[in-house]
Order: C-alpha cells, then structure tokens, then sequence
C-alpha cells in the first residue's frame, strides 16, 4: 500500500488482521502557536489563584512537543526535597481546557502522595480553548502524543522515577488515559516503561477503530476507571464493554453526573456540595453537580489503587 509522504510526516503503519492501520504524527500535532497562558482562561477563572495562590507551578511553555516543533504550557511542581525517587503524577484535562478541577486534583495527588505534579495543557498551546466537537485532530491521538512528550520531559530532564509515574485525566483526559494504554503497537513502542499506570474519571470512551474514534482497550498497564450513571456527556452506553471490563478496576456511581469532582469554588476553595451547573459545551450543555460524598469515595479508590501498584516491582 503506497501512502504520499510529506516532508514533515512520520507516518507509521502496522497490520492488525487485514486491516491496516496508520498513525500520522503530523496530523496529530497541531502547531504550537502560544507561548504565554491566559490570565483568565474560557470559563473565567483566575489561573493566578488556581497555581501560584496555592503553590503549584505557574503554567508556562515548558514541554517539548512530541514532534520537537514547540514547547507545550504546563504547570510543573516538584516536590520540595527533589523530584527523584518519588510519585510523579501528570494531569490532563477535559474539553473544556484546565480548568480549577484539574488543578484541584493536583493539590490533592501532591499532598496525598508527597508527590510532584505537572498540570499538562493541549489546547491554549495550540491556540485553542476548547475541543467540543471531540472527534477531529485534537482528540486523543494528539493527546497521548502530549502525554509521552510529558512522560519523556519528565524521565530526562527531571529524572523521576518512572515506575513511580501515572497520569490521571477526567473526560476527554480520560478518554486519553484509556488511549494511552490500549495495546497499540505505535504507542506501545513509546509509552513502555515510561508509566506505571493510569486513572480515568467519566471518560469520553467511544470506539470506532477509527484515527478520531481510535480503539480501546485491552491495557497494557494498570488502569482504574470511573463512571456516572447519570452522565449524559460520555454515558457509559456509548462504552464498548472491553473498554471499561479490561480495566483493573471500573467503579460505577449510578446516581453522579458528569464532572462530580468539580472545584466550583476553584481549586483552593470550599466546594459546594450538591451544586450543579451547565457545561459550556455548545453542543451538550450536561449538568455537572458536584458530590463531596463519591469524590471521596473515589479518592480513596485512587489512594488504594496506587498505593498497591507501589508495594509491588515495576515490570
């Protein structure tokens, strides 16, 4: 099969069955064209507050790409005694962008696990604020090159360790989480080695085979998965049942919306509990109400989930 080879393309291309399938690099890296963050970003919230306010690392151009063409915005906080031989956690955000809940879950990882975190952005850098329509060059394709990129920045310029290293995303993060583990021979030859395991909370897990509904599942690390069952953003219907059988561990909250983790009063502040809101998305504006109650339940989940991954070797 004959593919047209630009210059700038890496294009790899392997056989599963009959079917070919291609990773075209180049599509999935959009131009790096911002280099500052926005002060006040789509949902008009202070990044200030959200970061330097609580002490987690301003966001800043910082991240090789992984085509080497730019430097991707993320926060970035050590542990104050170094950042060798200790959890490393990489967050990534939604559709909406980071946003207070992804540094809220920051806080929360660094203080749990005395672990260092980067808060990792994907769309400011690329002059974007939001990926609503989901399924184009900026969804999980993309995201996972983000997500090695990180893991490799990480491993050689701040030497974590890692056997130590997870990433963590919600909604479409998490929908990367679940694309950066799948058995992919493309991914798989970047992401060995490189984390330990991952955690996707209400992830976006539509699966078509195809570049922009790309497959999932089965992992090739460990995975915990988290679900609502009053989601109507990314409703576990839309789940084929590998994608959320094969993880380590899939816990379910029958009655939760989407997003009840959120950080409605930002990142330091006291959420309110049973708060709900409107997504801004504009082609499903899905309630988001927040429950103190499932948080957490599951950030007990996750607290489990990795201590017992680090008690045991590494593969």
């Amino acid at each position: 099969m004959a593919f047209t080879h630009r210059s700038v393309l890496l294009l790899f291309a392997f056989l599963v069955g009959c079917q070919t399938i291609s990773f075209d690099v180049d599509y999935f890296q959009p131009p790096i064209t911002v280099s500052r963050a926005p002060a006040r970003p789509i949902t008009n919230y202070s990044l200030y507050n959200n970061t330097t306010l609580v002490k987690l690392g301003e966001v800043k151009a910082q991240v090789p790409s992984f085509d080497g063409k730019g430097l991707l915005l993320a926060s970035w906080t050590p542990h104050v005694k170094g950042a060798t031989a200790r959890p490393t956690f990489v967050v990534v955000h939604g559709g909406h962008g980071l946003v207070p809940t992804n540094f809220a879950s920051a806080l929360w990882l660094r203080d749990t696990f005395n672990a260092n975190v980067l808060v990792l952005d994907s769309y400011w850098s690329r002059g974007q604020n939001e990926n609503w329509a989901t399924r184009t060059r900026f969804g999980a394709n993309m995201r996972v090159l983000d997500v090695i990129a990180a893991g490799k920045w990480l491993q050689d310029v701040h030497k974590v360790d890692t056997g130590k290293m997870f990433v963590m995303g919600d909604s479409q993060g998490g929908w990367t989480v679940l694309r950066a583990f799948t058995d992919d021979t493309f991914i798989n030859g970047h992401m060995k080695g490189l984390y330990r395991g991952g955690i996707a909370l209400y992830p976006g897990c539509f699966s078509h085979g195809t570049s922009t509904a790309p497959s999932l599942s089965p992992y090739t690390a460990p995975v915990i998965v988290f679900t609502g069952g009053k989601d109507t953003a990314t409703p576990i219907s839309e789940c084929p049942k590998g994608v959320l059988h094969s993880a380590s561990k899939w816990i379910h909250y029958p009655d939760q919306t989407h997003g009840w983790d959120s950080a409605n009063r930002g990142a330091a502040g006291t959420p309110v509990d049973g708060e709900c809101g409107k997504a801004m998305n504009v082609y499903n504006k899905f309630p988001v109400c927040r429950s103190n109650a499932t948080t957490q339940d599951m950030q007990r989940n996750i607290q489990s989930f990795i201590e017992d991954l680090l008690t045991r070797p590494a593969v």
